[in-house]
């Protein structure tokens, strides 16, 4: 299930900003990763690493009290089926669809409000908020990072977006678990480990 909400946030927001890294060297990594020796993909783990998890991510206290006006969509019908229909915004809201497999009906939707950006909501088909994405950066520029919580307050991911092609997965604690690549998520040895429809 991890991995499915892992590629659920790569798949959602493809654009946003963060200046002052070394640009150059980490825009490199989105178009020749299986190319790269083993040295040089560790050095740029490290390096996105470093950005990522400047601060440790850690378990968010109060996270329901602090999201309760969110906890239910009250617009959940009107926003599912806009969704389902393909809508990427809909009444003011960035608005995307998530299919299980070839399923033609979704299981989770997400809305970010236009006017604040710095955040994304999940919820499933019947409007119940199950994720909140935090996005760091100045969207929507690339390069950006979010960290992605359950409704608990537990860190589910943290995902590095170099473009809308490449984005770079970690577990909470800092551990790499790929490197997707438009439909495919590598890992460090580039087997396959994950495939998605669409990014």
């Amino acid at each position: 299930m991890i991995k499915k909400i892992l590629t659920v946030a790569a798949i959602l927001f493809c654009t946003a900003a963060w200046a002052n890294y070394n640009d150059i060297y980490i825009a490199d990594i989105s178009y020749d990763w299986i190319n790269k020796s083993e040295v040089e993909k560790e050095a740029l783990i490290s390096e996105v690493r470093d950005i990522v998890f400047e601060n440790p991510v850690q378990k968010q206290k109060g996270f329901r009290a602090l999201f309760k006006d969110k906890m239910k969509d009250k617009n959940y019908v009107e926003n599912y089926y806009a969704a389902s229909a393909g809508y990427e915004e809909f009444k003011g809201n960035n608005i995307s669809a998530f299919y299980l497999g070839k399923s033609k009906y979704i299981y989770m939707y997400a809305l970010q409000d236009k006017n604040d950006v710095t955040k994304a909501y999940y919820y499933d088909a019947l409007g119940n908020l199950k994720y909140v994405d935090f996005i760091e950066g100045e969207y929507p520029d690339y390069p950006y990072y979010s960290i992605q919580y359950r409704i608990s307050g537990q860190p589910v991911s943290a995902i590095y977006f170099v473009s809308k092609d490449c984005q770079y997965l970690f577990k909470p604690n800092g551990d790499f678990e790929g490197v997707w690549y438009k439909h495919n998520l590598y890992n460090k040895k580039n087997k396959v480990i994950l495939k998605r429809t669409t990014y």
